[in-house]
């Protein structure tokens, strides 16, 4: 039953949201670094200006490059809509968007399977993909045992 409710893909809306993000072109096996250190610096740079997060941390894929093991992505870290532009880098807002979704708990290199599930959702719905976003909930540096990290999925489709 775990798995069913694990790979369950559902369709939402998400309202406007904004983030402040660092974006880059990145090879595969330098993500866990990237992660860490932009983060950190995003989250230090809210710090100073007094400013909360609003939600979890999320990572967006705007593009994937299999062959080359590199993908076109940010660090995200979500913001209420009135916080200031903050010196090396981006505020993005997106509007209300029609999203498709699901949890995945495990590592992210057990993440074949809601990907999958999300895909087939995609052609069986006649969706088409635009971002994807990971949303973490887990912190590796905290929670050592990769089994119990939760990640929500989300593909922008229209």
């Amino acid at each position: 039953m775990e798995t069913a409710i694990k790979q369950a893909v559902r369709e939402i809306t998400w309202p406007e949201k904004t983030f402040i993000i660092r974006r880059t072109t990145m090879p595969f096996d330098k993500l866990p670094d990237f992660f860490k250190e932009s983060y950190g610096a995003i989250y230090g740079a809210l710090a100073g200006k007094g400013i909360r997060p609003t939600e979890m941390p999320c990572a967006f894929y705007y593009s994937i490059n299999e062959v080359k093991k590199e993908t076109e992505l940010a660090a995200a870290v979500p913001v209420s809509a009135d916080t200031p532009e903050i010196a090396g880098f981006e505020k993005v807002t997106f509007p209300p968007s029609k999203l498709i979704t699901t949890t995945h708990i495990g590592s992210y290199e057990s993440m074949g399977v809601p990907y999958g599930t999300m895909e087939k959702y995609l052609a069986e719905n006649k969706l088409r993909k635009g971002l994807v976003i990971e949303e973490y909930f887990s912190d590796p540096e905290v929670e050592k045992d990769a089994s119990q990290w939760k990640t929500n999925i989300y593909f922008m489709v229209e």
